[in-house]
């Protein structure tokens, strides 16, 4: 005869586990119901109690190890100092069930209802809790470590002093939870919604922080930490090498205000950010800012953290900031393209120059023959001694002595030395404002061509060598010889020399 009262069920289940699971596989469509059921100190490790009612049952200090609750309804049940290891508690619903110091090591709790449950000082090592409702659930003290919490829902959980060492909280939900002198030693907070939540003297060495997300609710104040990782498998360690000083993570991570976020991904013009940074701060008196921090990826995007006063519009000061660096950039490149505009009308000027030293040339060349031949003969009486042993060099000859030859003769051997020493010290100019100055932009590319011809300029022993080192040498030749990626640029600036 079946069972029909839970004073029934009661009796057949003291009778032995065995006994108990014979009958369950004869049934399987019955749920038993045990609800208000007295059976303190248990010991039924093993049974097979998948969807049986328990509500408001009083099991405390039963032996419930591996057993089968899959479904099982544990609502307000009574399971202190209850031994749950390795126990089956997929979709179980424990709300509001007092598990105070049970032992659920190893338990398989996926998807479990444990709503404002009561677990404080329960050792959850190793178990599973990914996709569990936690919310209010009071685990102080609580042993997580190792615990998979991965998508559990923790908002306003209590998990002050818990053991959390390891353990997988990637994409939980610790909204406005209690996680005070929290053990977070090598735990995984990867996506993890952390918004207003308390962290007051927890330990967060070697946690993941990649993408969590905290606001100026979340309370990092006396975080103990000595270094964290930004991506998961330990890497992007923070800081590189040595620990945190005392309080550095706090004022790291710390969001005591709105921030904003700038994302610079083609480098960035610091002299522009500043002069749109406090362009903001003065814009009415009210906004205060503070660089919270900045991070440089290995992409080479930059991200700067801007902290702005609480009741200030985050997405207005993040369209001030933007619009006001972009004005802040193009008026620094008219500025730069005005400065290389006035160096353009210096060489143009030192062309006019060159150009009337070649006219006074000519004209000195189209006077009276006999002013030529005086010359011509005033020239071959001092070149005489010095080629009265050489051979004759007949028609030919004589005409080289004449100033208006126009034949020019290959490089020498001390031209040659010349025009290297030049590309020389012009490579290694470009080559130390490079270390000073970026190049990313065009606008970054002119500033150091600039930078160049300032050092030249403003050095006169350095001006004479290029100067007298670029005497009729084509470009080609000097663009072989100057390997840099500025070289064109540099080039047709240095046009005034050559």
């Amino acid at each position: 005869m079946s069972p029909q009262t839970n004073e029934d069920y009661l009796a057949l289940l003291r009778q032995g586990v065995e006994v108990w699971n014979a009958w369950k596989a004869h049934h399987p469509d019955i749920r038993p119901n045990l609800c208000f059921a007295t059976g303190k100190g248990f010991a039924i490790q093993g049974a097979k109690l998948s969807g049986v009612d328990l509500s408001r049952a009083n099991l405390s200090q039963a032996d419930l190890s591996k057993a089968d609750l899959t479904g099982a309804n544990l609502s307000e049940a009574f399971l202190s100092e209850a031994y749950l290891s390795q126990a089956d508690l997929i979709g179980a619903n424990l709300t509001a069930a007092d598990l105070r110091g049970a032992d659920l090591i190893s338990a398989n709790l996926i998807g479990a209802n444990l709503n404002n449950i009561y677990l404080s000082g329960a050792d959850l090592t190793k178990a599973n809790l990914s996709g569990a409702d936690l919310v209010g659930a009071k685990l102080i003290g609580a042993k997580l470590s190792g615990t998979n919490l991965s998508g559990a829902n923790l908002s306003g959980a209590n998990l002050s002093g818990a053991h959390l060492v390891g353990a997988n909280l990637r994409g939980a939900n610790l909204k406005e939870a209690y996680c005070s002198q929290a053990n977070l030693r090598g735990a995984n907070l990867q996506r993890c919604k952390a918004l207003n939540t308390d962290f007051h003297q927890a330990i967060f060495t070697a946690a993941c922080l990649e993408d969590w997300h905290i606001n100026s609710g979340t309370n990092l104040a006396e975080v103990i930490c000595e270094y964290i990782y930004l991506q998961t498998d330990q890497n992007e360690r923070r800081p590189h090498q040595g620990i945190f000083a005392l309080g550095e993570f706090t004022r790291i991570f710390q969001v005591p205000l709105e921030t904003v976020n700038l994302i610079f991904r083609n480098g960035i013009d610091w002299q522009a950010f500043f002069a749109a940074f406090q362009a903001c701060q003065a814009q009415d008196g009210s906004n205060i800012l503070t660089i919270q921090s900045l991070e440089n990826r290995p992409d080479g995007v930059l991200t700067i953290r801007i902290a702005i006063d609480r009741n200030g519009n985050r997405i207005e000061v993040e369209h001030f900031l933007n619009r006001e660096y972009d004005a802040q950039i193009q008026a620094i490149d008219k500025d730069y393209r005005y400065q290389l505009k006035a160096k353009y009308e210096q060489v143009a000027a030192y062309r006019q120059q060159s150009a009337n030293l070649t006219e006074i040339l000519q004209r000195l060349a189209e006077r009276t023959v006999n002013q030529s031949q005086t010359i011509n003969v005033e020239a071959r009486r001092l070149v005489e001694p010095l080629t009265s042993n050489q051979p004759d060099q007949g028609e030919s000859g004589e005409n080289c002595l004449s100033l208006n030859c126009a034949i020019a003769p290959p490089y020498t051997l001390e031209q040659k030395q010349r025009l290297t020493n030049t590309a020389t010290k012009i490579q290694k100019l470009l080559q130390q404002l490079d270390q000073t100055y970026p190049t990313n932009t065009p606008l970054e590319k002119q500033r150091v061509v600039l930078q160049v011809l300032e050092r030249i300029e403003n050095n006169p022993i350095l001006k004479a060598s290029v100067v007298e080192g670029l005497k009729n040498v084509p470009s080609q030749v000097l663009k072989e010889l100057i390997n840099h990626p500025l070289v064109n640029v540099l080039l047709a600036a240095l046009e005034e020399y050559q």
